[in-house]
């Protein structure tokens, strides 16, 4: 006898596989071809009569670990000892009795014919049923499979079902995704955006796969899914040492992130990347730069931010250089000139500012200047300080004397 072996295959990605039974036979009487399997109990019965001839059928599901079965009983009144009642069920299939069994392969509709026969085969009625059968095999076979849109958002899955059914087509696709919400769908392709939550969870997503005969098969898979972040700030960035040699201190200052995390940044100047909290980066230009954060944990990118900041560079402290001579001389005064010989590495002037001894003060960014003296019966020494400004902030000083004569 055929045995019928139903596998129910149930993975996402590589999961593990689990079988169904195996049906046990069992024959009752003999039939063509013999009946057996597992059964549930018959249902839908149907009665026609014609004449005195009533003919009575009912049937079990068509659904594993069930086959479907049809049980025929023929009744009559008035027939004479030594009746034969001879069953042709419209598949090729036959058979002999009162209660007969059958079992169609295939679904059709099948028209079922009760001869009554005397003792000497001449045929006393003829009556015929028409019956619809699903028939065997035409449990589906639920499969599916799960993948991630982008390891970036890890809540965000697809899902393929591989289901399939021998004979028969599928309808439906059920999906219950552990999460409490479900899915139902013609399409074997179905995508589902997990809840957002700050921790690993697995999920217990079930597939019910219907068949056009109404059966069902169901594959339960654990899909884990990985935590999402809800991030959000920013980072500080502290400039130390702008006259001297200038570096500045990042610290991320993030909030909703699990411990462990890994800040990438990108210091926007062609240096490359670095990691770390805090990290220290020098600028070698004074420029605009639009610094980028990056935290990542577990290998996947869950935030990313940029600020801009404005760095002097290296090298931006002013050297304040002066010269000075006299211009100009008579009887009675004497005139000196300075000339500014400061210089700056990287930037420009922002302030030139001259301070002379007798209270004259010029800060109108003049890189030379006169001051004219009257001479006195004894000589003087006058001072200056030549005090310059970068664009930087920084400023440096030089300080200087020159002599008025005497008259």
């Amino acid at each position: 006898m055929p045995r019928i072996l139903f596998l129910l295959l149930a993975f996402c990605g590589l999961m593990v596989a689990c079988n169904k039974g195996v049906d046990t036979p069992a024959n009752t009487e003999t039939v063509t071809p013999v009946v057996g399997g597992t059964t549930s109990p018959y249902k839908d019965t149907v009665s026609v009569t014609l004449g005195t001839v009533t003919l009575t059928y009912s049937k079990t599901s068509a659904c594993y670990p069930s086959n479907e079965i049809f049980a025929f009983t023929a009744t009559a009144s008035g027939l004479p000892s030594g009746a034969t009642y001879n069953w042709d069920f419209g598949d090729g299939h036959t058979s002999t009795g009162i209660n007969v069994k059958n079992i169609y392969e295939t679904t059709g509709s099948y028209t079922v014919i009760c001869t009554i026969k005397n003792s000497a085969g001449a045929v006393l009625s003829a009556t015929t049923v028409n019956v619809k059968a699903w028939g065997q095999q035409v449990t589906p076979h639920a499969v599916f499979s799960s993948q991630i849109y982008d390891v970036n958002y890890v809540n965000n899955m697809a899902f393929t079902s591989q289901s399939s059914v021998q004979r028969g087509t599928l309808t439906n696709y059920f999906w219950d995704w552990g999460d409490g919400t479900t899915t139902s769908t013609a399409n074997a392709y179905t995508p589902h955006n997990f809840p957002q939550v700050p921790n690993d969870v697995v999920y217990p997503v079930k597939l019910v796969a219907t068949a056009n005969s109404g059966c069902k098969d169901t594959a339960v898979v654990s899909v884990p899914v990985a935590a999402v972040y809800a991030p959000s700030g920013g980072f500080d960035a502290v400039s130390y040492d702008v006259c001297s040699n200038e570096y500045f201190i990042f610290t991320p200052n993030v909030t909703g992130i699990p411990s462990g995390c890994v800040f990438t940044w990108d210091f926007a100047d062609a240096s490359g990347t670095a990691t770390g909290n805090p990290v220290k980066h020098y600028f070698t230009y004074q420029n605009n730069y639009d610094i980028k954060m990056t935290v990542t944990y577990k290998g996947n990118i869950i935030y990313k931010t940029n600020k801009s900041i404005r760095a002097q560079g290296q090298n931006v402290r002013p050297v304040a250089l002066f010269i000075k001579n006299v211009k100009s001389e008579d009887a009675t005064s004497v005139t000196w000139a300075f000339y500014s010989q400061a210089n700056i590495p990287h930037g420009y002037f922002t302030g030139y500012r001259w301070e002379f001894s007798n209270g004259t003060i010029d800060d109108n960014l003049n890189n030379y200047i006169e001051q004219t003296y009257t001479k006195t019966t004894t000589s003087q020494t006058q001072s200056v300080r030549f005090i310059v400004t970068g664009n930087s902030g920084c400023k440096d000083t030089a300080n200087g004397t020159f002599v008025i004569p005497s008259l």
